[in-house]
């Protein structure tokens, strides 16, 4: 026997298998003959899994649900995010002053272009230029006719118990001005001196309005037939922003049906989100530092 597999002939002594000492000796010089029963290579049968199948589809089971948990704690997460940003495309307040630079862009654009054509053709600022190809898109005034007259309904029933201007002024200052007919009185800017519009936004600074086209103080003068040509910009109309600052606006409303009483709209003395102004409360008192 080899002395190198002494170690082998003690194991197999111990095996039921084998009776005696030769059939060990004859077994350990077998073993890897290649022409002896046992074969020089390892032969690997496939087999179900069994148990560690079992352990390793719930363990992907398990990480699938926790992937699906990330996924949707960072939507959560970027939902939130997004409706804290007050950037956010989809708070509606940005859509609305996305949508009001788009069309005072296109009016700019419209009135340029306008200009242009009105150097070679003068004759078509005299004409009604809404339906031309260039302000295709721009904003129309009587789109917004509707809006006003919900308004005077809103007035209507916020002043039906209302007997005295003091009571009427103070429901006013406290009311919602969008969708009033105003007219500018009093403006830091010549331009918009005499505008008269629908209010269609009001801010802490600024008042949003659309105006009709060709509706300025030239109106007055056109019928004493003095000719004062409008510009293009004026023949588009839209919308214009008017700062509340140094600013007068004036606006009518009807009482009991048929009294029609003017009143005065302090863009200084009304600097306050309509918001804001809704939950606060005016007192009447007089003011030195107005100037008339």
């Amino acid at each position: 026997m080899d002395r190198a597999d002494v170690i082998e002939h003690f194991l197999l002594s111990r095996c039921s298998r084998f009776n005696d000492s030769g059939q060990i000796l004859q077994f350990l010089e077998q073993r890897y003959s290649y022409t002896g029963p046992q074969k020089n290579y390892l032969v690997l049968e496939p087999t179900d899994g069994g148990q560690y199948q079992v352990e390793t589809k719930q363990q992907e089971r398990k990480d699938a649900e926790e992937g699906n948990k990330f996924v949707s704690d960072k939507k959560n997460l970027t939902s939130a995010t997004r409706k804290d940003n007050k950037y956010s495309s989809i708070k509606t307040k940005n859509e609305f002053k996305k949508f009001t630079r788009n069309s005072l862009k296109l009016q700019e654009e419209a009135a340029k272009k306008l200009h242009k054509l009105s150097k070679k053709n003068p004759s078509l600022l005299t004409r009604d230029v809404i339906d031309l190809k260039i302000c295709k898109g721009i904003l129309k005034f009587e789109d917004f006719v509707e809006m006003h007259a919900l308004w005077n309904n809103y007035m209507e029933e916020l002043l039906q118990n209302c007997k005295t201007v003091d009571v009427i002024t103070a429901k006013l200052s406290s009311a919602e001005f969008v969708g009033a007919y105003f007219k500018v009185t009093h403006c830091p800017c010549p331009d918009n001196i005499g505008l008269e519009g629908i209010v269609l936004w009001e801010s802490q600074t600024y008042i949003l309005m659309i105006i009709p086209r060709k509706n300025n103080w030239k109106n007055n003068i056109i019928e004493q037939k003095v000719q004062i040509p409008y510009s293009a910009k004026e023949c588009i109309g839209g919308l214009r922003m008017i700062s509340k600052k140094k600013t007068r606006f004036t606006f009518d409303i009807e009482v009991d049906g048929d009294n029609v009483i003017e009143f005065e709209f302090l863009g200084d003395r009304m600097s306050i989100r309509s918001l804001d102004r809704a939950n606060k409360k005016f007192k009447s008192h007089n003011v030195k530092d107005i100037q008339l």
